[in-house]
């Protein structure tokens, strides 16, 4: 009977504990351009273009699935048939500096005819909030199988927490191998999801200084939670801006105590957007993104 019930209270704690696990999502979807990808057989144009996308990600968390937008099938470059061909895409999630953290691979169909690629099951975690790079190329695309596609882009660069990068290859391990991506104008389409680490702002090795963490709930609607913390008594301020950098509220501006602290924002009289909440004490910034969706 005991052994029961320690394996329901266990269960219990359990479940408790995923119940409070917070889902992470940045999904950039804003389609009007078409880049290439992928091989070309025609004549002098024996290459593979390889592409690659950097992500800001505001918060450790582990990340779970990550995908690029395809605009067409995968097809010989002289296919006049439009048929589909099976290809091999293999993804590498890169720290800032382009160093390969983990590699995944994904099959696509002969079937697919268009739309979000996924590279899922990747469970890979983020320990430091930050820049990521993920990195992307067709398996063997330069050899006699030249098949290529469309990534769907923004050409007007509208994602502003990374860039666009590009590269010719000969073979796979030119892909794989960072230091001369170029820099491209637009930006990819993407999707990543994830779930944040844990946290606890009251941990003393995070009093130690100054923190700001994610808002949560977010998105959110109209109320969301801000927590913060300051290793000193020090005079904070805390406010909100949009995206044009105007000042929306003000939640700190006074003497805080050392310690954690936790704020509510109600945004019952601003519109639907995406705003920025600036943390302010002495010589600590720190500036985090939210979204407000009614």
């Amino acid at each position: 009977m005991k052994l029961y019930l320690l394996t329901l209270i266990s269960f219990l704690i359990l479940c408790s504990f995923l119940s409070m696990a917070q889902n992470y999502e940045i999904k950039f979807d804003t389609l009007s351009a078409s880049g290439w990808f992928g091989g070309d057989n025609r004549p002098g144009q024996q290459r593979n273009v390889a592409v690659a996308q950097s992500v800001f990600i505001e918060e450790p968390i582990t990340l779970e699935s990550f995908a690029f937008y395809f605009t067409a099938p995968f097809d010989y470059a002289f296919n006049g048939t439009g048929t589909g061909h099976d290809v091999l895409l293999k993804l590498h999630i890169r720290d800032s500096l382009g160093t390969i953290l983990q590699a995944n691979q994904v099959f696509v169909g002969d079937t697919f005819y268009g739309g979000w690629i996924t590279w899922s099951n990747i469970n890979l975690d983020l320990t430091d909030a930050g820049k990521y790079i993920f990195s992307a190329y067709l398996v063997g695309g330069y050899d006699s199988n030249m098949v290529y596609s469309g990534q769907g882009c923004d050409q007007f660069a509208g994602y502003l927490g990374g860039e666009r990068y590009s590269k010719y290859v000969t073979n796979d391990q030119e892909a794989e191998t960072w230091g001369d991506w170029s820099p491209h104008t637009w930006d990819s389409d993407f999707w990543l999801t994830g779930t944040l680490i844990a946290t606890s702002v009251d941990d003393p090795e995070i009093l130690k200084e100054f923190s700001l963490l994610q808002n949560y709930p977010n998105p959110f609607n109209p109320e969301t939670i801000i927590k913060y913390a300051i290793g000193s008594n020090q005079f904070v301020t805390l406010k909100v801006y949009d995206v044009l950098g105007n000042e929306v509220a003000t939640l700190v501006n006074e003497e805080i105590q050392a310690g954690s602290h936790t704020v509510i924002f109600d945004a019952s009289n601003l519109s639907s957007g995406i705003y920025f909440y600036k943390l302010t004490s002495g010589s600590f910034g720190a500036t985090k993104k939210m979204t407000l969706l009614k």
